[in-house]
């Protein structure tokens, strides 16, 4: 029986690509660049700051123009805007919330944007949890999160699910032995062979996760 089912942020729990783009083509536009098309922006969605960036520049760049805090400082404005939940997952979430399943987030994601976004969506109330690198953990692939989650929540990991579009977040649910789930509607970039991630389910909705939740109570 599955007792908790925790998420990753962007790409699994919340499509904050529009905001994400938007706050790229800021920095893009303001340095004279090319502004990237929403379909290339999508594919590094789920990779941080850096994955925008490097689009268009160099890593030097990115450095000696400080652009990183350039895109934050723009993220923040706007980082709640356009936000929604995936796949209809609303309804799922308040249903598994009445059934005392534990619902968390870990996500690399820091939690000055996850906060006001959860807030933004009124989610706050269903889950159990977040966490973050800013709580003093590493960041995914390290499992230290998922660790921490199972610790204060007194999990054993075969009643446990990780959800996520990451290879990042596959390898640190198969580190702490809990069941890996490839969100297989997020920011997953088309070159990638997803099949030798190594995750033991896939889902393309929230239907398919429910389906997967119920089929460990039969």
């Amino acid at each position: 029986m599955i007792k908790a089912i925790i998420f990753d942020f962007d790409g699994t729990l919340v499509d904050t690509a529009p905001d994400l783009i938007a706050s790229a083509n800021y920095v893009f536009k303001k340095h004279n660049q090319l502004e990237i098309t929403y379909h290339e922006g999508l594919a590094c969605s789920s990779d941080g700051t850096l994955a925008f960036l490097l689009k268009r520049f160099s890593k030097e760049e990115i450095d000696s123009q400080d652009l990183v805090n350039e895109f934050i400082e723009f993220y923040l404005t706007v980082c709640a805007d356009n936000v929604s939940l995936f796949s209809d997952l609303e309804f799922l979430l308040k249903d598994l919330h009445q059934q005392n399943i534990i619902l968390g987030i870990v996500t690399n994601k820091p939690k000055i944007f996850t906060h006001k976004i959860i807030e933004r969506l009124d989610i706050q109330h269903l889950f159990k949890f977040v966490i973050s690198p800013d709580d003093g953990f590493k960041p995914k692939p390290d499992n230290d999160m998922l660790i921490s989650a199972l610790m204060r929540e007194n999990l054993n990991p075969a009643e446990v699910l990780y959800i996520g579009d990451g290879e990042r977040d596959i390898i640190a649910a198969n580190k702490t032995n809990v069941g890996s789930v490839l969100a297989a509607y997020g920011y997953i970039d088309t070159k990638e062979n997803v099949e030798v991630w190594g995750y033991d389910y896939v889902i393309n909705s929230s239907t398919d996760l429910k389906l997967l939740i119920d089929s460990f109570s039969l």
